[in-house]
């Protein structure tokens, strides 16, 4: 066991983020809603995919980014580049594309009037082209939208001069993570709930394990490291500029089922896949605004599991989950990924219920602070970023 079980050693570590309550105000509030479209999420680095979902050439996806009150397009050219752009036409400001992924070999085009864009966003063909005036096609492409990409992962930034590039912006992370295996994991599942709660209150009630002894008490409630009280402790935890991470032991010999023992891909002795970024055997990086990196240590193979949360209003948000293993190589694998994907859809729904019961009980407005323990600092730290870039709070 490599956990310190010595109570509040990351204030200790932390001293800056202080131990006072925290307001409640941003997750009931509208007025703070509507400024975290433009404050948050028009202005910073936001994933949106990974360039596994459109691995050939024509490959296309739209996403919905319903909080910047916009509708973007990537496609993968001819030329192999991923390129991402404003979903929309420069006829009308038409919905260009309406499916959510597919192939489009060589062009996309509009519905509407039938204006066609190749695959690197260029305006190719105008029915009835010589009824306009002054029409000029090489000045009516798709509208480009800043896009890059780390370790497989899709990024954009809706600020049209990006105050910092995308590796500036995720510095802690790649320092951690650059050079992580993630393409040689395959997506094996996902889901999208959409839960009456708001995308922060999500995101903090899946960023700690203090919950996990009262609320998964059944599911996963003995798998993580413990104190004498039977109280999660974290092993270590890093708070950068925005981001932040966590990790942590499971215990020594997990609890299996009969299921789990039976099963040739679950032996405890092989190493079909191994992480070597891991820095324990549970690491929950939060990539600032909405996204969740879960690295973790499996007895046979190590996988990730990533979360966006995707704000919808005030108390709506979609949680997307997505979970990546190594392909499945025995049928035992293939049957311990199909056994994990009913865990962790059972304990998704017990979360699910938690952020809901959240934001009832928020929005009632009875409670106007929170109080956050030791192994909870990491909470204080996004919510200290929250507001360095909303400013809302000190009329900035």
């Amino acid at each position: 066991m490599k956990t310190i079980m010595r109570e509040k050693q990351w204030t200790e570590k932390y001293p800056e983020l202080d131990t006072g309550p925290v307001t409640n105000e941003p997750c009931v509030s509208l007025e703070y809603f509507e400024l975290e479209r433009e404050r948050i999420f028009r202005r910073t680095w936001v994933n949106m995919g990974r360039v596994d979902d459109i691995p050939n050439s024509g490959d296309f996806f739209v996403r919905d980014f319903t909080v910047a009150k916009a509708t973007l397009l990537f496609i993968r050219g001819k030329d192999g580049v991923v390129r991402g752009f404003h979903n929309v036409c420069s006829h009308r400001g038409n919905k260009l594309v309406t499916k959510e992924k597919g192939n489009c070999p060589g062009a996309v085009y509009c519905s509407f009037h039938a204006w066609l864009y190749n695959d690197e966003g260029q305006l190719i063909r105008v029915p009835d082209e010589e009824n306009f005036f002054d029409l000029d096609k090489s000045k009516l492409g798709l509208t480009p939208v800043n896009t890059d990409i780390w370790e497989g992962f899709i990024f954009v930034n809706l600020d049209p001069n990006p105050k910092e590039t995308l590796r500036e912006y995720l510095k802690g992370v790649t320092d951690n993570l650059d050079g992580c295996p993630f393409g040689e994991l395959s997506l094996v599942q996902t889901y999208k709930v959409d839960e009456r709660a708001n995308w922060k209150v999500g995101l903090d009630a899946q960023n700690e394990i203090y919950h996990l002894p009262f609320q998964h008490s059944r599911l996963i409630g003995k798998t993580f490291m413990m104190n004498e009280k039977n109280h999660c402790r974290f092993q270590e935890v890093n708070l950068w500029k925005r981001h932040s991470v966590w990790a942590s032991e499971f215990v020594e010999d997990p609890p299996l089922t009969p299921l789990e023992l039976k099963l040739g891909g679950f032996d405890m002795g092989r190493d079909n896949f191994r992480i070597p970024q891991l820095i324990s055997e549970f690491d929950f990086y939060v990539l600032f605004p909405n996204m969740v990196i879960i690295l973790f240590r499996g007895p046979a193979e190590d996988g990730c599991i990533t979360y966006n949360f995707w704000p919808i209003d005030v108390d709506r948000t979609i949680w997307e989950i997505r979970n990546y293993s190594p392909s499945a190589q025995t049928i035992g694998q293939r049957l311990m990924q199909e056994n994990f994907k009913c865990l962790i859809r059972d304990v998704l729904q017990e979360d699910a219920l938690a952020h809901e019961l959240l934001q009832t009980g928020l929005t009632s407005r009875v409670k106007q602070e929170s109080l956050y323990q030791d192994d909870e600092i990491q909470i204080r730290h996004f919510h200290k970023v929250l507001e360095d870039h909303m400013g809302y709070y000190n009329n900035t």
